[in-house]
């Protein structure tokens, strides 16, 4: 979901003209982000911080194994999943919206940080090189038998599956209402050399437009690789 400017901070978004409390606009997001009826869905680490904003003081040492890997609890129908470069979010729950964690680590990960995810019943798998987002996805398909993602943000892991092509489909929500900043994060934010030009080869095919309650339009594209 983004303002009508591409942009991704809802609390520096206007107001509905109607005085709507915008609670009841991100309610919608959420009614259509669930119809996806994906098996999960994803943050990046900025986004998840924000539900778990703690940071784990950690004083063991890195496992430097790839593949560790600890199925925790799963009785919900999806997964959240999380990418944690710095092996450092205090998760507080095994769930996150009702739905169990699954968190992916670095060779940094230390032992005392897996052992208290264990602890909680999240999930995890570490792997050797967390930005080689290709493999991760392999990986949490044989393992998790995670076949659909509804990747939620932010606008950094938007922008590295982007360029990775791993985006079979764009659904933009669209918030009436507008930030404008010029360095309020963007939908993709690929961290990239200037030259660099993380969408090419790829294409948008228009699949649908739909006006919802309070103004929202929902957008559909299907990504074409050229």
């Amino acid at each position: 979901m983004s303002s009508v400017d591409g942009r991704l901070l809802p609390g520096r978004w206007t107001a509905p003209f109607d005085g709507t409390n915008p609670s009841e606009l991100f309610k919608e997001y959420a009614e259509i982000a669930k119809s996806l009826d994906t098996d999960a869905w994803m943050f990046g680490k900025a986004t998840a911080c924000e539900a778990f904003p703690g940071k784990f003081m950690s004083e063991g040492a890195p496992v430097g194994e790839d593949g560790k890997i600890f199925m925790g609890n799963r009785t919900s129908s999806r997964l959240f999943i999380t990418i944690d470069q710095d092996a450092d979010i205090l998760f507080t729950s095994d769930r996150l919206r009702g739905d169990n964690i699954l968190t992916i680590l670095g060779k940094n990960a230390t032992s005392d940080y897996l052992a208290s995810l264990e602890e909680k019943g999240v999930s995890y798998l570490v792997v050797d090189d967390v930005h080689n987002l290709r493999k991760v996805c392999t990986l949490v398909k044989h393992y998790f038998n995670i076949n659909t993602i509804s990747l939620q943000g932010g606008g950094i892991i938007d922008g590295a599956m982007l360029a990775q092509g791993l985006i079979n489909e764009l659904s933009l929500v669209i918030y009436p209402g507008i930030d404008g900043l010029t360095t309020a994060p963007s939908i993709f934010e690929y961290l990239g050399h200037p030259e660099e030009r993380p969408a090419d080869g790829q294409a948008l095919e228009l699949l649908s437009v739909e006006q919802r309650p309070h103004g929202i339009v929902w957008l559909r594209y299907k990504f074409h690789k050229l």
